[in-house]
């Protein structure tokens, strides 16, 4: 190989540039979007055994390699300096800054590019006034022997509108590719064609010895940074590109091979070295969403559904015997994932000030694993900027506001606008906060003041609405059941008591029999219930009966069942084998905690005496059954109503533990 010189821009400067690529997926997702801007459609990704070395082959268009000089190994080059915004596959390109070729540069030693295209090269020129020569083959910078490139060159010339002619106005010695012209008194245009049909060239980029000279040595210098070697291909010459990143570093290496962690492994972060890689691969780089056979969400799907986008066709990582096929995750496509209410899934539609987007922002009940997960993924041109977060809203947030933000997920997608000339920074991981489109996109999400609306605004109210009717739902049944099992202990209490057949038992069978009434005064009190909220979370209550489940709960009516008839709800239980109806009443505070009217067979609980203020609904509720139960068992014994009382609150106790 011959070296070829690149130029043009200090080493030290490139030892920057090439650290904006951090960590190394993010820096291999390049090779990845040149494959993309390239037109290709498959992209096979494959790592030796150990992680030394990794290569990717395309089935793009390819490169000349004149095309490789100006374009990929090129600082500022760009791919749009001369092919353009869109491919010829009228896709948006997604490389602009023409420093991706540096993306690896700190992680492997070198860089191997083969490559080839069946086309021209085009480029022109100017010989300034004054001049007399100019030599082709140092103005192409590509080392070719001049048998490959004398017949493949065809060049024009005009000074203003007039075309020149050959062997009048300037001589062409093709065997050395110099075009010599009389002393030149205005500026001569050069239009320079080269056939590259049949071409194909080897290249080679020494990153170890660029970093190392850089800050000692002029690129001018760096002669053999960059080699190359141009062959000639009988037929046609194979189509798409091959680059290997050579002799990766330890670090890289070593995270790759990172095992995945042993048990239960719910984040990204915990898995292998290599499926780490894969799913962040996935999510930077432009392939098509992820769809389980069973589609939790097809309201989601049908968001993402976006026929200007394009993508690659196929991505495939391989090493050893493992090969992966990568899709981009989306959360709610994820399988066994939850369905998105309707109410929690937000429409993200923005056409303003030459933005162009769509996509959504999502809520769930719980909170979303992987975490790598929540947060908002802007995806610009099919590659997402940067990891998904909130735009600073967290950082306006706190308390339960806040908390909500790790239930939330979203997929932006900027069909156009934010672009990657304007609004990115190089390796395209945040925008620029100055750019108005960026701000015309935040004002969207979250507002543009001190408090987070916007779609974003929406998604945690959502959050926090569904959190606050369930908890506070959870507290209405949840006392329900309390009082319930209040009931059910003194009724177990009684039957236990009897089943002992000694004195207490007597005492208690007897009282069971009995139809005298005890009654005074709690009888003709206010009777009360017990009352449901009328409303829970900003949710009517409203009383049912025979429902299939204990609750209901309406987001769109904004409305909440409850099933009155099920057991928690009802005020009545047994005692040994007669049933007793418990009636709350509002007595004074000097009045009984609980009467008995064993006639009637109900029972009165005093729901305004003193006592209750200091005890839960239960404690209170199983204390005044005990009392009064004991009481009319013992009738005038004192000391066997205390004996029985304590016995029956001993045996609920005894039943909690």
């Amino acid at each position: 190989m011959i070296g070829m010189r690149l130029g043009g821009i200090d080493p030290s400067i490139l030892r920057e540039l090439s650290g904006v690529y951090t960590p190394f997926v993010k820096a291999f997702k390049e090779l990845i979007s040149n494959a993309y801007d390239a037109d290709a459609e498959t992209v096979r990704v494959d790592f030796t055994p150990d992680f030394s070395s990794v290569t990717v082959t395309d089935d793009g268009h390819g490169m000349t390699p004149f095309e490789f000089r100006t374009d990929f190994a090129r600082i500022g080059g760009g791919s749009r300096r001369w092919a353009g915004d869109r491919t010829r596959k009228d896709r948006l390109r997604i490389g602009s800054k023409g420093i991706g070729f540096l993306a690896l540069a700190r992680y492997c030693d070198r860089l191997r590019v083969d490559s080839g295209a069946e086309r021209s090269f085009e480029v022109q020129a100017e010989i300034p006034e004054g001049g007399n020569s100019f030599d082709l083959l140092s103005f192409l910078g590509v080392p070719i022997p001049i048998e490959l490139l004398q017949d493949r060159v065809t060049c024009q010339l005009r000074r203003g509108n007039r075309k020149l002619e050959e062997d009048k106005d300037y001589t062409w010695n093709k065997k050395h590719t110099r075009l010599t012209l009389d002393r030149v008194t205005e500026t001569v245009n050069v239009k320079v064609r080269v056939d590259c049909k049949g071409l194909r060239f080897s290249s080679q980029l020494d990153f170890e010895r660029l970093l190392h000279l850089a800050d000692n040595a002029d690129l001018e210098k760096l002669d053999d940074f960059a080699t190359i070697e141009v062959t000639k291909v009988e037929g046609a010459c194979p189509t798409g590109t091959t680059i290997t990143a050579d002799r990766l570093k330890q670090f890289v290496r070593r995270e790759l091979k990172a095992e995945r962690r042993k048990g239960f492994v719910r984040n990204i972060s915990s898995r292998s070295g290599l499926e780490q890689f894969n799913w962040q691969l996935s999510r930077c780089t432009p392939v098509r969403y992820a769809t389980p056979a069973e589609n939790p969400n097809p309201a989601v799907s049908k968001l993402l559904t976006l026929p200007t986008q394009s993508t690659l066709a196929h991505l495939e990582v391989t090493h050893g015997e493992t090969s992966t096929s990568l899709c981009r995750p989306v959360y709610p496509l994820a399988s066994g994932v939850a369905v998105v209410p309707p109410d929690m899934l937000v429409k993200v539609e923005i056409d303003e000030g030459g933005l162009k987007v769509e996509g959504f922002i999502a809520g769930f009940e719980s909170i979303i694993f992987p975490a790598e997960y929540r947060g908002l993924s802007i995806r610009v041109r099919g590659v997402s900027i940067g990891d998904p977060g909130f735009l600073g809203a967290d950082n306006l947030l706190t308390g339960v506001s806040k908390a909500a933000l790790s239930q939330i997920t979203g997929e932006i997608v900027v069909l156009s606008g934010l672009d990657a000339v304007d609004t990115l920074n190089p390796g395209r991981e945040s925008f620029y906060e100055e750019s108005e489109q960026y701000k015309i996109l935040r004002k969207h999400l979250i507002g543009d003041g001190e408090k987070v609306r916007g779609s974003l605004g929406l998604a945690i109210d959502a959050v926090i609405r569904r959190s606050s009717v369930r908890s506070g739902l959870a507290d209405v049944i949840g006392r329900a059941a309390l009082r319930r099992r209040a009931l059910d202990d003194v009724s177990a209490g009684v039957s236990y008591l009897i089943a002992r057949g000694d004195k207490t038992a007597e005492l208690l069978r007897k009282m069971v029999k009995a139809k005298h009434s005890h009654v005074n005064g709690l009888a003709s009190a206010k009777p009360i219930e017990v009352p449901l909220p009328p409303r829970i979370g900003g949710l009517s209550v409203i009383q049912s009966k025979d429902l299939s489940e204990a609750t209901e709960i309406d987001y769109v009516k904004a409305q909440i069942r409850v099933d009155m008839s099920r057991q928690e709800w009802l005020w009545s239980f047994v005692l040994f084998d007669r049933q007793f109806q418990v009636i709350l009443k509002k007595g004074d505070p000097d009045q009984p905690i609980a009467e008995a009217d064993l006639k009637e067979s109900k029972i009165y609980v005093n729901w305004g005496h003193p006592i209750k203020m200091q005890m839960d609904e239960r404690g209170f509720l199983r204390t005044a059954l005990a009392w009064v139960v004991a009481r009319e068992a013992a009738g005038k014994e004192p000391d066997h109503m205390m004996d029985l009382a304590l016995r029956l609150l001993s045996f609920n106790m005894q039943g909690d533990g």
